[in-house]
């Protein structure tokens, strides 16, 4: 029944190429729509470990009884060029003191910041909610409280200003609005102020995936079409092994924005290692197809590949998704995530590898290019 099956399938590949380039052509443009779904997520510790683990229990539960909050930073530090200049080498001076307040009050203004604490304000709290106007002030007022210890370094080159926001925040617009503040706010010469802490590193994480997963891709496809040219020293027979990993990893990606499924910067790697799994199932049909061809017209030596390709390159989609799915038992819900993409690309490779490279390598051998080639420089020269 199955052979049957599958003789019926390679027949209708190989007699109706066309077809089936006609059809993977549609299927990849609707993969290609749902791709440019595919959101990058923000991860956290805590987005790592399964609900049912009871420190989380307990984590979740204190948030749903007191909620949760991020802490991001305004991070103002000393940048003296010009020695006995004018400019700030101490952070307690009275202009710097003013500009933390300024950059203060204008972020406390900021949609989903709840509270905003920096050197100014522990210096109002001491000084009856007035501001030192003098180094002198702002010298005995640190000196009188230690509190000033953590906004500031031991050498006052390094201040915090530390800004308490809603868990449910959104960063990049977060992100936006404070760095337009600190872009608008005049700075006393010789500081500089950038953002900072662990909530912003996320962000720079978010940013990174795309590019990272572009160039990873980039040199992973560059790499296998270097290794195959090289084994089957042929640009046809080179080149169309490679449609499965393009044509398989796009079909997974559009899968994978389908069903709304986020990429982080845990799982953004698994693209090059569809393409390093996945090449195998390209390689497997073109080489059978080419001992097979010999003798034989190209629809014959395609369809008894196909027959003899099918059952072995679906016992290994099996055994691979066995594998991957094996990695949503540990408690590490990133490997699930991981697991279900790579599944997702093994299939996706392997359904490109029995339809888009027997059509092309069909319709390459029927149409006979080299010919078409000679005959298209033979009326040029006429």
């Amino acid at each position: 029944m199955i052979n049957r099956v599958i003789r019926r399938y390679s027949v209708f590949v190989t007699r109706r190429p066309f077809i089936v380039l006609i059809i993977v052509l549609l299927v990849t443009a609707l993969a290609i729509i749902m791709a440019s779904t595919i959101q990058t997520e923000e991860t956290q510790d805590k987005d790592f470990l399964p609900r049912d683990v009871e420190v989380m229990n307990t984590l979740f539960a204190i948030e749903d009884e007191f909620g949760s909050t991020n802490i991001v930073y305004l991070v103002v530090e000393t940048d003296s060029q010009n020695v006995g200049s004018d400019e700030v080498s101490d952070l307690r001076d009275p202009r710097v003191i003013r500009y933390m307040n300024q950059l203060s009050d204008i972020a406390l203004r900021t949609q989903d910041v709840i509270e905003v604490s920096s050197p100014a304000s522990v210096l109002k709290n001491i000084n009856g909610g007035k501001l030192p106007q003098s180094a002198r002030e702002v010298n005995e007022l640190t000196y009188k409280n230690g509190l000033l210890r953590s906004y500031m370094s031991k050498d006052y080159t390094l201040a915090l200003v530390r800004i308490r926001t809603s868990d449910d925040v959104d960063l990049r617009n977060l992100e936006e609005e404070l760095s337009k503040i600190l872009t608008q706010v005049p700075k006393p010469p010789g500081i500089k102020a950038s953002l900072g802490g662990s909530v912003m590193e996320s962000m720079v994480m978010e940013k990174s995936i795309g590019p990272d997963m572009a160039k990873t891709s980039i040199y992973s496809l560059v790499g296998i079409l270097i290794i195959i040219l090289m084994l089957f020293r042929s640009i046809k027979y080179g080149f169309t092994p490679m449609t499965t990993i393009i044509v398989g990893s796009i079909w997974a990606m559009g899968y994978v924005g389908l069903i709304g499924m986020g990429l982080t910067s845990m799982t953004s790697g698994v693209l090059s290692m569809i393409m390093g799994i996945g090449i195998d199932f390209g390689i497997q049909v073109t080489t059978r197809y080419r001992l097979e061809l010999p003798g034989k017209s190209p629809e014959e030596a395609m369809a008894v590949s196909l027959d003899n390709v099918i059952i072995p390159m679906s016992t290994t989609t099996v055994a691979a998704l066995i594998g991957f799915g094996a990695m949503s038992l540990g408690k590490l819900t990133f490997l699930g995530d991981m697991g279900k993409i790579m599944g997702y690309g093994v299939v996706a490779s392997m359904l490109a590898a029995i339809t888009v490279v027997p059509a092309l390598l069909v319709i390459f051998d029927k149409m006979n290019i080299k010919n078409m080639y000679k005959n298209l420089m033979n009326r040029f020269e006429v």
